[in-house]
This record gives C-alpha cells, structure tokens and sequence, in this order.
C-alpha cells in the first residue's frame, strides 16, 4: 500500500493545545482529518497550479508513481 509521510512544525504551544483538545484521539489521527479537510477544500484549479510549478523531475517522478501497478489493485 502507497504511504505518505509528512513533517510538520508546530510551535510546543499548538501541540499541547492540539493535544489537550484530542481527548481519547490521538494527535495523528487529528492530523490525518485535518490534512483531509485541507485536501478537499482545495480547487481543481489550485492543485493544477501547484503542479505545475513543481519542478519536471519531480512531476515525472509523481506521474510515474500515480501510474504504478499496485499489487492487490485492480488496474
């Protein structure tokens, strides 16, 4: 299965707030749901943008992943 793993910088004070306001979730599952929110609310338009100023290297190397095989998928 493809992951994905990013590193985020938070000041101390936004990760204790962030934690004290998890409760019983845990931090990465915080995380997950607002890296989602932040996904969808994003435009076609906006992502096509972003892409595009990616360098071609690094576009290519994205396309190539996107297009892989991956076992246990249908294709």
């Amino acid at each position: 299965m493809p992951t994905l793993n990013i590193t985020l910088s938070l000041p101390q004070d936004e990760i204790d707030s962030i934690r004290e306001a998890a409760g019983t979730e845990s931090l990465a599952s915080l995380t997950a749901q607002a890296l989602r929110r932040e996904l969808r609310a994003r435009s076609a338009e906006a992502y096509s943008a972003w892409n595009e100023s990616l360098p071609t290297e690094v576009r290519a190397d994205l396309d190539a992943w996107d297009t892989a095989p991956m076992p246990g998928w249908d294709a």
